[in-house]
Formats: structure tokens, C-alpha cells, sequence
């Protein structure tokens, strides 16, 4: 008698759905936070006052969601790799795993990899908050410039 979802090999095809389902709720957990966060950012811009200490604070707000959503990219690829290293190594044959060990591991695995990314982790997020940074920089910019090219052909 065959149960389905269980193949010969015990638990190893259940396993590979229950980690294909768990790498797709983390990318869509992570989604959602990135798009709340840029609501957030975007509302706090439509919000903004005119006096220097309120713009200030906003970039300030607005730096931080950015490192934090970098940080949390680093976090989430660092554990898609570490989740893939593991798969290479060979199952204890001897005793096996239970499902609950299985969990607890991924679950420490990816507490792991969370830490990880906030002490600094590969230096991915920092590479990408810098490089966001300096395409939200030149977009400013950009948008700067045709303001006051605009102001300039109003006034003639």
C-alpha cells in the first residue's frame, strides 16, 4: 500500500513541495512588505510639510525602510542558498529526520540567516541600498532640474 505523497524514499518528495511552498511564501511575504513599505514612503511624501526639520525626518525615515528592505532581500537569498546547500548533503540514512526536525531546522536556518544579514551578512544589501540610494539620488535630481527649468519658462 502506497500513501500518496510519499514515495520509496519516505519523506524526500513531500519535502521538496513543502520547501518549493515555503521559498514561494517567503517571496510573497517579502513582496508585500516592500510594497507596504513604499505605500508608506509614498504617502509620508504626499504628506510632507514645507519646513527643513519635516523633510529631514523624512529622508531619514525613508533611508532607513530602504536599508531594512535591503537588509531583508539579503536575508531572504541568503536562505534560498543555505536552504539549497543543504539539500546537497545526504540524509542520515540511520535514523532519518522526523518532519518536526525538519521544520525546527528551516525554521533556525532561516532565524540564521536573518541574523546573519543584519551583522553585515555578504555585503548584498549594502551593495544594493547603495546602489538604490544612488538612483533615488539622481531621480531627485532629475526631477529638480525640470522644476526649475519649468519656473524659468514661466517666468518668461
Amino acid at each position: 500500500m502506497q500513501i500518496s505523497g510519499i514515495g520509496t524514499n519516505g519523506y524526500n518528495m513531500g519535502s521538496a513541495a513543502y520547501d518549493s511552498g515555503k521559498t514561494e511564501a517567503e517571496a510573497k511575504t517579502f513582496s508585500k512588505q516592500l510594497q507596504s513599505a513604499q505605500q508608506s514612503l509614498q504617502s509620508a511624501e504626499k504628506s510632507s510639510g514645507t519646513s527643513a526639520g519635516t523633510a529631514a525626518a523624512q529622508a531619514a525615515l525613508k533611508d532607513k525602510k530602504l536599508r531594512e528592505a535591503c537588509q531583508g532581500f539579503e536575508a531572504m537569498f541568503l536562505n534560498i542558498m543555505y536552504t539549497q546547500m543543504r539539500e546537497t548533503v545526504p540524509e542520515n540514512t540511520l535514523f532519518g529526520d522526523s518532519n518536526a526536525d525538519k521544520i525546527m531546522q528551516s525554521m533556525r536556518d532561516t532565524e540564521m540567516m536573518n541574523q546573519a544579514s543584519k551583522a553585515g551578512g555578504m555585503g548584498l544589501g549594502d551593495m544594493l541600498y547603495n546602489q538604490l540610494k544612488l538612483e533615488d539620488k539622481a531621480s531627485q535630481d532629475t526631477a529638480r532640474i525640470a522644476q526649475e527649468k519649468a519656473a524659468k519658462r514661466a517666468q518668461q
